[in-house]
C-alpha cells in the first residue's frame, strides 16, 4: 500500500489497527484528564462560566456586546448548570472528552484517505500535540469545535460511501453538525465552507453535502443581527502580527525556553510550511488538502485585511490536519529509500511534543497563572477594609468568591473604559489600603497608568510577581498603603 493512496472504506479494521488507536486514546486520555480539576481557572474560563450561568437575557446581551463568539456553547452550559450547579472546574470534564473525539476522527480520516500506518501515526501525533492537549484541558469551545470539524469531515465521507438507511442517517448527522459548528465557533464556518467547496467540485453523490452546508448558512440568519454587532470588533482590527514566533508557539506551546531563539523560530516556521506543502502534494488525490483551506483563509485575512486570525488558539482547529500531514510525510519517507529520515521525523516530533507536554503538566513556570497562590498571598496580609483594583477585570471572576475579595470595594479596569477612570475612584478612598492585581493589562491599561498613579500617591507595602513562560500568564500583586500625607 503506498503512502498517498486511499484505503478502501469497506476494508475491515484489523485488531492491530484498533490496538494502535486504543494506545493513542489511552495516552491522549491520560494527558487530558490527569489532575484536570486541580488547577485554577484561567480568565477565559471564568468569563465563559460567568456568561453561561447568567440569566438568559443577560447571557445574550453579554454574548452580543461583550464577546465575539456565537451563543451555543454558553446556552448549552447554561441549561446544564441549571440542572447540575457544579463548580466551574467541573465543567472541564464535559468539554475534555471532545479531545478524544478529535483523535478518533483524525485516525478514521487518515485510515480512509491513506494507509493504516498513517492513521496510527496521526493518532499519536494528535494525542501528544501540546496546544491541543492544553485546549482539551480548558473549559472553552475550541476543543468542541475542533472535534466537530474533524467529525464532520468523516461523516461527509462516510455518508458518501454508504447506501440505504445508513447513508440517510449519516447525512442527517452531518447536516446537524454543520449547523452546530458555526454556532459553536465562527471560525468553524471556514471548515464548513471548505467542505462545501470540495462537494461542489466533486458534485454527483456529494450534492447532499452542498445542501446541508447551504442549510447551515441559512441557519445563521436568525443570528445575523448579532453578527453585525460582533464582527466589526472581532479578530483585533488593525492588528500587526509578528509571524516569526507563531509556528513555535502553536506547535510547541511550552517548549523549553533554552530552545527559543530567532533562528529556532525561523526553522520551526520553515518546518511547518514544508509539512503543509509536501503533505498537500502527497494527498492531492484525496480531500486532505481541503483541510488546510481554513488556514489559508485565516492567513489571507490576517495579511490583507489586518484582522488577526492567527491568534494562537484560533489555529488549534488546523492542528489535527497538521498531525495527519506529519504522519503522511513520515510514512511516505518510510516507504522510500529515505526510511531512516521518516523514522527520525516521527521520533523528533513525538519527542518534542512530550518534552513540551512534560513542561506544561509538571513545571509551574510553563503553566497558566496560579490564582490559588494569588489568593493565598492576599489572604496572608488582608484586612477587612482593604480595597482591590483588578487590571484587567477577568481575574476578578476567578477570585470573586474569596473571603478577601467578596464584600470588599473593587474596581475593575476593562477596555474600552480609559484607565484614568480609576483615579477618582482611588482618590476617593485615601485612608484605605489598595490591592493592585494585574494580568493581561495590555488592553485595559497598556501604559500601566493605574499602577503609576498608585506609585505616585501611596507607599508600596508588598509585591508578588508570578512569572511564567507566557507573558499572558504573568500576575502582579501589589499592596499599597493609605495615601501619603504629602499628597
Amino acid at each position: 500500500m503506498n503512502g498517498a493512496g486511499p484505503t478502501s472504506p469497506s476494508s475491515a479494521t484489523t485488531r492491530v489497527e484498533l490496538l494502535w488507536l486504543a494506545g493513542a486514546l489511552a495516552l491522549g486520555g491520560f494527558l487530558i484528564f490527569w489532575r484536570l480539576g486541580d488547577t485554577s481557572l484561567i480568565p477565559d474560563e471564568a468569563f465563559y462560566y460567568r456568561e453561561s450561568i447568567a440569566p438568559l437575557p443577560a447571557l445574550i446581551h453579554i454574548t452580543v456586546y461583550g464577546n465575539f463568539h456565537p451563543p451555543l456553547f454558553y446556552l448549552v452550559f447554561h441549561y446544564i448548570d441549571s440542572w447540575l450547579h457544579l463548580p466551574a472546574q467541573a465543567y472541564r470534564y464535559f468539554t475534555a472528552p471532545f479531545g478524544l473525539i478529535t483523535i478518533i476522527a483524525t485516525w478514521a480520516l487518515a485510515r480512509r484517505w491513506f494507509a493504516p500506518p498513517v492513521a496510527a501515526l496521526s493518532a499519536f501525533v494528535v494525542a501528544t500535540q501540546p496546544m491541543l492537549v492544553s485546549e482539551d484541558r480548558l473549559f472553552r469551545m475550541y476543543v468542541v469545535a475542533t472535534a466537530l470539524c474533524m467529525a464532520s469531515w468523516w461523516l461527509m465521507m462516510a455518508a458518501h460511501d454508504s447506501t440505504g438507511s445508513r447513508r440517510r442517517w449519516l447525512w442527517a448527522a452531518y447536516g446537524a453538525i454543520v449547523v452546530i459548528i458555526p454556532y459553536t465557533l465562527y471560525l468553524g464556518a471556514l471548515f464548513v465552507a471548505a467542505q462545501a467547496l470540495y462537494a461542489l467540485i466533486k458534485r454527483g453523490s456529494f450534492i447532499p453535502a452542498v445542501l446541508c452546508d447551504i442549510i447551515a448558512a441559512l441557519a445563521l440568519i436568525p443570528w445575523s443581527w448579532a453578527l453585525k454587532i460582533q464582527l466589526p470588533h472581532g479578530a483585533f482590527p488593525g492588528a500587526v502580527v509578528d509571524w516569526r514566533p507563531i509556528a513555535t508557539a502553536v506547535l510547541l506551546m511550552s517548549a523549553p525556553v533554552q530552545w527559543i531563539s530567532p533562528a529556532f523560530e525561523i526553522c520551526m516556521s520553515a518546518f511547518a510550511i514544508a509539512i503543509v506543502a509536501v503533505s498537500v502534494w502527497l494527498g492531492r488525490r484525496t480531500p486532505f488538502p481541503y483541510l488546510f483551506v481554513p488556514l489559508l483563509v485565516q492567513c489571507a485575512v490576517t495579511a490583507l485585511l489586518h484582522r488577526d486570525l492567527f491568534v494562537y488558539r484560533y489555529l488549534v482547529l488546523s492542528l489535527p490536519a497538521f498531525g495527519m500531514g506529519i504522519a503522511l510525510v513520515a510514512h511516505t519517507l518510510w516507504l522510500s529509500r529515505a526510511r531512516l529520515v521518516g523514522a527520525a521525523l516521527v521520533l523528533l516530533v513525538l519527542s518534542a511534543n512530550l518534552i513540551a507536554l512534560s513542561n506544561f503538566l509538571l513545571d509551574p513556570y510553563y503553566q497558566h497563572t496560579d490564582w490559588y497562590a494569588v489568593e493565598i498571598a492576599i489572604h496572608a496580609k488582608a484586612r477587612a477594609d482593604d480595597t482591590l483594583v483588578f487590571n484587567q477585570m477577568e481575574p476578578y471572576l476567578i477570585v470573586e468568591r474569596s473571603p478577601d475579595v467578596r464584600g470588599h470595594d473593587v474596581y475593575l479596569a476593562s477596555y474600552p473604559v480609559p484607565a484614568q477612570a480609576a483615579f477618582p475612584w482611588l482618590d476617593a478612598r485615601p485612608e484605605r489600603r489598595v490591592w493592585y492585581i494585574e494580568n493581561q493589562a495590555d488592553f485595559s491599561d497598556p501604559g500601566r497608568l493605574i499602577q503609576q498613579h498608585l506609585n505616585a500617591t501611596r507607599p508600596l507595602l508588598y509585591t508578588l510577581l508570578q512569572k511564567h513562560a507566557s507573558l499572558s500568564d504573568w500576575a502582579l500583586v501589589q499592596l499599597y498603603g493609605p495615601v501619603s500625607r504629602a499628597h
